[in-house]
């Protein structure tokens, strides 16, 4: 009940201030940006009062407290000094709202599915989908470390002793509200149901300032779950007959393979699976969102003050068509969106009643880095374009100032200590060899149809809309030009965000095509189908996915790990990913190195001394090292006993000298014995 009083407080918390410094089309924009932006606010409060109190027992509860006491005072001020009425809403393009209900419900349903079908919680035990098994091993051990664990300052769990080079507030978030009385995946579910159904509200709502439609909002949203790579091609070339293709998607459990021999080309990294894996990833495309909707909704108040303007403040909206029975409005001609007049006066059109405006959406930006690098990036790179190919650049430029100064700090943080190095410089994402051609052919491949949705949409957009969309294109130059961490393969992130506002285009695209007369709906129709049917397919693994199941709580050795030790706690064991050790809150000297090497860790150095650690035969040197990595238990399973790089492995030292603690006797945890470090 605490989870979700603290929720809903974030959530008004951001209304408070996003009132003050927004407009909003909808009830549903005006919620989904306040719950990002108070979700946002609320978790950098509540983690900096944690790391502030880090010497109390339960900091968390101290941590807590202070988010509490600084609502009241937003709420008291908030009721003091209320937001003018006609400052707080925008009219709406013509629609039905029995039918944007109907679109989100239908949206929550399969956002739900989406969730719990890679992560649920059955039995006691966490219920992990096979393909998810990497993602959700360092993340939901990462959750339980702040839930259960002491980690503040923060540490990785599969790497303590140094600060945390990972963007990780999400995961904070997710394990205080499990300290608030979640399930452990109940917290992070919902949390990702939110985040979701917000983003895809906004992708709507961006939609409709850009393009003045609800038809290409919710058109934009439904692609939101379907890839468009064409790898369905060859796939239902290989099949004997239709139902041998229909038995195939139906039973199938991998994802289309694009042809294509590079790394990652098997795993569905463009498809929706991606937002099921990455939770963390979502939320920052959503407050992304939440800034370019004010950089539309400003621009084209600002370019309707320069021209001559109907005698009211208020655009003369045309009375809605009546919808039929998709949900999909009947429309006459298209409006002239060059020409088209912004709604409600805001008080000022000069920098300085911008101003504020201007500088919370940078800060909104530029607290990114430690929730998701990625999307970070993106929005300097997108923000970037738009002050060189847009008007009012000194209104982007300090915008974009602020998200600078205040996301610098933590980048510079992420990188401090990093000792992998390679070339900014990178020439061609994951091809090779790379070449020009082979990266024109590789997108027109990996995107499809939706090259053609975009010309389309190209043809007909005016020229605000074509520039932007160069903006936000510059994410495509950057994958293939840069190499932005030690693993050239994350760079798919960009495409993941780049994919999500191209969406918007093609939907707009797909909305004019249908507006064509005689053949404009059939040929509508057919670009759809070819459009998504490859990710409708990659749809099907996700829900045959097995899920894999880690004890927790109800099994012996968790049991013993939450009421024998101390949450602070390391364990020196086999590089494990998922452990009844992690999912308790505790950490393991050497976890799962991919992580590691991936954020710059020094992985070769700690790998020479775990293996020192448990072949040392002497005694004496054994305890010393251990005492000086902080090592509290050491605890031998098979997979240490079995690990080749441990020929010399002396487990006998450990029987003889050290404190025997806790024994696997019922052979149902690798046989793992633990021994107490003195």
């Amino acid at each position: 009940m605490l989870a979700i009083l603290y929720l809903v407080a974030a959530t008004y918390f951001g209304d408070c201030i996003c009132r003050r410094v927004f407009r909003f089309i909808s009830i549903q924009h005006r919620l989904a940006t306040s719950f990002l932006v108070g979700l946002l606010l609320s978790t950098w409060i509540t983690f900096l009062a944690a790391v502030a109190f880090n010497r109390l027992g339960q900091p968390l509860i101290a941590a807590n407290l202070i988010f509490l006491l600084l609502f009241a005072a937003v709420f008291y001020f908030s009721r003091r000094y209320p937001v003018r009425a006609t400052e707080e809403s925008l009219a709406r393009p013509p629609g039905s709202r029995k039918w944007d209900i109907v679109w989100l419900c239908g949206f929550g349903l399969v956002v739900c599915w989406l969730m719990f079908a890679t992560l649920d919680f059955k039995d006691g035990q966490f219920q992990i989908a096979f393909k998810a098994w990497t993602d959700f091993g360092a993340n939901v051990s990462l959750t339980q470390s702040f839930a259960l664990g002491h980690n503040f300052p923060p540490q990785h769990p599969f790497f303590p002793g140094e600060f945390i080079r990972y963007h990780f507030l999400f995961w904070f978030q997710t394990g205080n509200l499990e300290f608030l009385g979640l399930n452990p995946v109940w917290s992070i579910n919902i949390v990702s149901i939110l985040t979701l159904l917000a983003l895809l509200v906004l992708i709507m709502t961006f939609a409709e300032f850009l393009f003045k439609s609800r038809n290409v909002g919710r058109l934009a949203a439904l692609l939101f779950f379907f890839s468009s790579s064409l790898s369905y091609l060859p796939f239902l070339r290989s099949q004997s007959s239709v139902g041998a293709a229909w038995n195939s998607i139906v039973h199938g459990t991998e994802f289309l393979a694009s042809g294509y021999p590079f790394r990652g080309e098997t795993w569905g990294v463009l498809s929706a699976n991606v937002f099921a894996y990455q939770r963390h990833l979502i939320s920052g495309i959503g407050l992304l969102f939440v800034v370019m909707i004010f950089v539309v909704d400003r621009y084209r108040w600002h370019m309707n003050r320069r021209r001559p303007t109907p005698a009211s403040p208020i655009s003369i909206v045309e009375p809605p068509d009546e919808p039929d029975a998709s949900g999909i409005e009947k429309s006459g001609a298209a409006p002239d969106l060059n020409e088209a007049v912004d709604v409600v006066e805001p008080p000022s059109v000069s920098l300085t009643g911008d101003l504020k405006a201007l500088i919370f959406s940078g800060v909104l930006i530029g607290l990114l880095p430690y929730w998701n690098s990625p999307t970070y990036l993106a929005a300097l790179a997108i923000l970037g374009c738009i002050l060189i190919v847009l008007p009012f650049r000194l209104h982007t430029a300090c915008l974009l100032g602020a998200a600078i100064i205040v996301g610098l700090p933590q980048v510079l943080l992420l990188r401090s200590g990093n000792v992998t190095t390679y070339s900014l410089f990178h020439w061609g994402y994951t091809l090779e060899p790379p070449s020009l051609f082979l990266m024109l052919k590789y997108l027109g491949w990996t995107f499809g149809v939706k090259w053609i949705l975009l010309g389309v949409a190209f043809f007909f957009a005016s020229g605000f809309q074509r520039r932007l969309l160069l903006a936000i294109s510059s994410l495509v130059v950057i994958v293939f030009l840069f190499q932005l961490s030690t693993d050239i393969f994350n760079n798919h992130k960009l495409l993941n965000i780049w994919v999500t506002f191209i969406n918007v285009y093609a939907a707009y695209g797909l909305w004019q095509v249908g507006r064509q007369r005689i053949v404009g709906v059939a040929l509508s129709i057919v670009l759809a189908i070819a459009t998504v049917f490859g990710g409708v397919i990659d749809l099907f693994p996700l829900h045959n996915d097995p899920m894999l199941a880690v004890p927790y709580r109800n099994d012996r050795l968790s049991q013993w790990l939450l009421t024998k030790t101390q949450p602070t706690d390391v364990f020196l064991t086999q590089p494990l990913l998922t452990h009844p050790i992690l999912f308790t809150g505790r950490k393991i000297y050497l976890g799962y190195t991919l992580f590691a090497w991936t954020a710059g860790y020094n992985v070769a150095d700690r790998e020479a001394v775990y293996r020192r650690m448990l072949q040392e035969a002497d005694v004496g040197e054994l305890k010393r090292m251990l005492r000086e990595n902080k090592i509290a238990y050491v605890a031998i399973d098979d997979g240490v006993r079995h690990n080749e790089t441990l020929p010399e492995l002396n487990e006998a030292i450990f029987e003889q000298h050290f404190e025997k603690v806790f024994e696997d006797t019922e052979h149902v945890c690798d046989n793992v014995v633990i021994y107490k470090v003195p």
